[in-house]
Protein backbone atom coordinates (compact mmCIF):
# COMPACT_ATOMS: atom_id res chain seq x y z
CA UNK A 1 0.00 0.00 0.00
CA UNK A 2 1.36 3.40 -0.98
CA UNK A 3 1.87 5.90 1.85
CA UNK A 4 3.41 9.34 2.26
CA UNK A 5 6.32 7.61 4.04
CA UNK A 6 7.09 5.17 1.21
CA UNK A 7 6.64 7.89 -1.40
CA UNK A 8 9.04 10.16 0.48
CA UNK A 9 11.69 7.42 0.46
CA UNK A 10 11.45 7.47 -3.34
CA UNK A 11 11.92 11.28 -3.26
CA UNK A 12 15.02 10.82 -1.09
CA UNK A 13 16.36 8.40 -3.68
CA UNK A 14 15.52 10.99 -6.34
CA UNK A 15 17.66 13.73 -4.78
CA UNK A 16 20.62 11.33 -4.66
CA UNK A 17 20.28 10.49 -8.35
CA UNK A 18 23.05 11.58 -10.71
CA UNK A 19 20.31 13.18 -12.85
CA UNK A 20 19.22 15.51 -10.02
CA UNK A 21 21.76 18.19 -10.98
CA UNK A 22 19.39 21.20 -10.83
CA UNK A 23 17.88 20.31 -7.42
CA UNK A 24 21.33 19.83 -5.91
CA UNK A 25 22.55 23.10 -7.40
CA UNK A 26 19.51 24.95 -6.04
CA UNK A 27 20.02 23.49 -2.57
CA UNK A 28 23.65 24.59 -2.69
CA UNK A 29 22.58 28.10 -3.74
CA UNK A 30 20.36 28.44 -0.64
CA UNK A 31 22.93 26.83 1.66
CA UNK A 32 21.20 23.52 2.38
CA UNK A 33 22.72 20.06 2.14
CA UNK A 34 20.44 17.11 1.44
CA UNK A 35 22.82 14.74 3.24
CA UNK A 36 22.29 16.70 6.51
CA UNK A 37 18.50 16.99 6.33
CA UNK A 38 15.54 14.92 5.18
CA UNK A 39 14.99 16.42 1.75
CA UNK A 40 13.69 14.70 -1.34
CA UNK A 41 13.19 15.58 -4.99
CA UNK A 42 9.92 15.00 -6.81
CA UNK A 43 10.54 14.76 -10.55
CA UNK A 44 6.78 14.38 -11.02
CA UNK A 45 7.04 10.88 -12.43
CA UNK A 46 6.48 8.70 -9.35
CA UNK A 47 3.06 7.59 -10.61
CA UNK A 48 4.31 6.56 -14.06
CA UNK A 49 4.19 2.82 -14.75
CA UNK A 50 2.16 2.25 -11.56
CA UNK A 51 -0.96 0.14 -11.27
CA UNK A 52 -4.42 1.71 -11.26
CA UNK A 53 -4.71 0.73 -7.58
CA UNK A 54 -1.49 2.62 -6.76
CA UNK A 55 -2.70 5.67 -8.67
CA UNK A 56 -6.00 5.57 -6.79
CA UNK A 57 -4.06 5.47 -3.51
CA UNK A 58 -1.95 8.45 -4.64
CA UNK A 59 -5.20 10.30 -5.36
CA UNK A 60 -6.47 9.47 -1.84
CA UNK A 61 -3.22 10.86 -0.40
CA UNK A 62 -3.69 14.02 -2.47
CA UNK A 63 -0.37 13.83 -4.30
CA UNK A 64 -2.00 13.46 -7.73
CA UNK A 65 -5.30 14.69 -9.16
CA UNK A 66 -6.88 13.79 -12.47
CA UNK A 67 -6.38 16.38 -15.17
CA UNK A 68 -8.14 17.00 -18.46
CA UNK A 69 -4.82 17.66 -20.22
CA UNK A 70 -4.36 15.84 -23.48
CA UNK A 71 -2.40 12.59 -23.61
CA UNK A 72 -1.00 10.61 -26.55
CA UNK A 73 -3.03 7.51 -25.79
CA UNK A 74 -6.77 7.81 -25.06
CA UNK A 75 -6.55 4.84 -22.71
CA UNK A 76 -4.26 6.85 -20.38
CA UNK A 77 -5.29 9.42 -17.77
CA UNK A 78 -3.40 12.67 -17.26
CA UNK A 79 -2.60 13.77 -13.72
CA UNK A 80 -1.49 16.95 -11.98
CA UNK A 81 1.26 16.14 -9.49
CA UNK A 82 1.72 17.92 -6.14
CA UNK A 83 5.17 19.54 -5.88
CA UNK A 84 6.15 18.54 -9.40
CA UNK A 85 9.84 19.19 -10.05
CA UNK A 86 10.29 20.40 -6.50
CA UNK A 87 12.23 19.81 -3.33
CA UNK A 88 10.10 17.93 -0.81
CA UNK A 89 10.34 18.21 2.98
CA UNK A 90 8.30 15.87 5.25
CA UNK A 91 6.04 17.12 8.05
CA UNK A 92 5.47 14.69 10.91
CA UNK A 93 2.78 13.91 13.45
CA UNK A 94 3.28 13.16 17.14
CA UNK A 95 4.21 9.54 16.27
CA UNK A 96 6.90 10.67 13.76
CA UNK A 97 4.82 9.50 10.81
CA UNK A 98 4.85 11.64 7.66
CA UNK A 99 1.42 13.30 7.34
CA UNK A 100 2.21 16.20 5.01
CA UNK A 101 4.73 17.54 2.54
CA UNK A 102 6.16 20.99 1.99
CA UNK A 103 7.24 21.50 -1.62
CA UNK A 104 9.61 24.15 -2.92
CA UNK A 105 9.15 24.34 -6.68
CA UNK A 106 12.41 26.07 -7.51
CA UNK A 107 12.47 25.72 -11.29
CA UNK A 108 9.63 28.15 -12.02
CA UNK A 109 10.00 31.82 -13.04
CA UNK A 110 9.42 32.59 -9.37
CA UNK A 111 10.00 29.76 -6.85
CA UNK A 112 6.74 28.60 -5.29
CA UNK A 113 6.16 27.03 -1.89
CA UNK A 114 3.16 24.80 -1.21
CA UNK A 115 1.84 22.36 1.36
CA UNK A 116 -0.04 19.17 0.62
CA UNK A 117 -2.42 19.78 3.55
CA UNK A 118 -2.69 21.50 6.96
CA UNK A 119 -1.27 18.67 9.10
CA UNK A 120 2.08 17.99 10.71
CA UNK A 121 5.14 19.75 12.05
CA UNK A 122 8.51 20.33 10.43
CA UNK A 123 11.00 18.89 11.27
CA UNK A 124 9.31 16.93 14.08
CA UNK A 125 7.62 17.33 17.43
CA UNK A 126 10.12 18.68 19.95
CA UNK A 127 11.17 16.61 22.95
CA UNK A 128 8.80 17.20 25.90
CA UNK A 129 11.72 18.49 28.02
CA UNK A 130 12.62 21.25 25.53
CA UNK A 131 13.60 24.42 27.40
CA UNK A 132 13.94 26.84 24.47
CA UNK A 133 11.77 26.66 21.37
CA UNK A 134 12.49 28.56 18.17
CA UNK A 135 9.61 29.25 15.80
CA UNK A 136 10.83 29.75 12.24
CA UNK A 137 8.52 31.43 9.70
CA UNK A 138 9.13 28.84 6.96
CA UNK A 139 10.36 25.31 6.45
CA UNK A 140 13.44 26.66 4.63
CA UNK A 141 14.30 28.97 7.57
CA UNK A 142 13.83 26.06 9.96
CA UNK A 143 16.04 23.77 7.85
CA UNK A 144 18.74 26.47 7.74
CA UNK A 145 18.71 26.82 11.52
CA UNK A 146 18.87 23.04 11.99
CA UNK A 147 21.75 22.68 9.57
CA UNK A 148 23.70 25.45 11.32
CA UNK A 149 24.04 23.13 14.31
CA UNK A 150 23.74 26.03 16.77
CA UNK A 151 20.94 24.45 18.78
CA UNK A 152 22.04 23.24 22.19
CA UNK A 153 20.60 20.34 24.13
CA UNK A 154 17.04 20.99 25.20
CA UNK A 155 16.57 23.50 22.36
CA UNK A 156 14.33 22.80 19.39
CA UNK A 157 13.02 24.53 16.30
CA UNK A 158 9.77 24.07 14.43
CA UNK A 159 8.48 25.79 11.31
CA UNK A 160 5.29 27.74 11.27
CA UNK A 161 2.86 26.74 8.54
CA UNK A 162 3.39 29.37 5.86
CA UNK A 163 4.13 31.91 8.62
CA UNK A 164 1.03 30.96 10.61
CA UNK A 165 0.76 29.52 14.09
CA UNK A 166 -1.75 26.66 13.81
CA UNK A 167 -3.63 24.84 16.56
CA UNK A 168 -1.11 21.99 16.30
CA UNK A 169 1.73 24.41 17.14
CA UNK A 170 -0.19 25.74 20.15
CA UNK A 171 -0.81 22.18 21.39
CA UNK A 172 2.92 21.45 21.12
CA UNK A 173 3.86 24.58 23.05
CA UNK A 174 1.37 23.71 25.81
CA UNK A 175 2.79 20.16 26.04
CA UNK A 176 6.39 21.28 26.65
CA UNK A 177 6.58 21.02 30.45
CA UNK A 178 10.11 22.41 30.79
CA UNK A 179 9.67 25.29 28.34
CA UNK A 180 11.38 28.46 29.58
CA UNK A 181 11.40 30.63 26.45
CA UNK A 182 10.15 30.90 22.89
CA UNK A 183 12.11 32.75 20.22
CA UNK A 184 10.06 33.83 17.21
CA UNK A 185 11.88 34.64 13.99
CA UNK A 186 10.23 37.16 11.72
CA UNK A 187 10.94 37.78 8.07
Amino acid sequence: MESLESLFRSFETGIRSAKAVKPKAYLKSIGLEYSDLRIGFNSGQFHHRKTLKSKERFEELGVITKSDAGVRDDSLTAYTVFGRYGLIFPLLDRDNAIVNYFALRFDLDSPREEYLNQKGIYPAYPHPLTRKLYLAPTVIDCASLMQSRILDQREAVIALHDGELLDEHIEIIKSLNGLESIVIFKR
